[in-house]
């Protein structure tokens, strides 16, 4: 008897785990949370040193033109689009 209890306690549990983001407000990302400023500013330094070791590593001749040339405008653009929105 017990048993059957765990088992319906333990489907119902799941069923409200499942059904949880159908009651969450609309509007509400992960995207928002993540742009706080504290966040983005963290972000932005966290690139910054990338692109100082990826610099680093290209002086070194760890990693050739085109690769070098590709992951630096990539970090390049993030940290771009991160101080746009910081500067709004």
């Amino acid at each position: 008897m017990i048993s059957v209890v765990v088992v319906f306690l333990m489907l119902f549990v799941m069923a409200l785990f499942v059904i949880q983001p159908l009651f969450l407000k609309p509007g509400l990302e992960i995207k928002d949370i993540e742009k706080s400023s504290a966040a983005l500013k963290q972000r932005k330094k966290i690139l910054y040193k990338q692109i100082k070791e990826l610099d680093m590593d290209y002086q070194l001749g760890n990693i050739q033109d085109d690769d070098y040339g590709q992951t630096r405008n990539e970090l390049k653009k993030e940290v771009a689009e991160i101080l746009t929105i910081l500067n709004r």
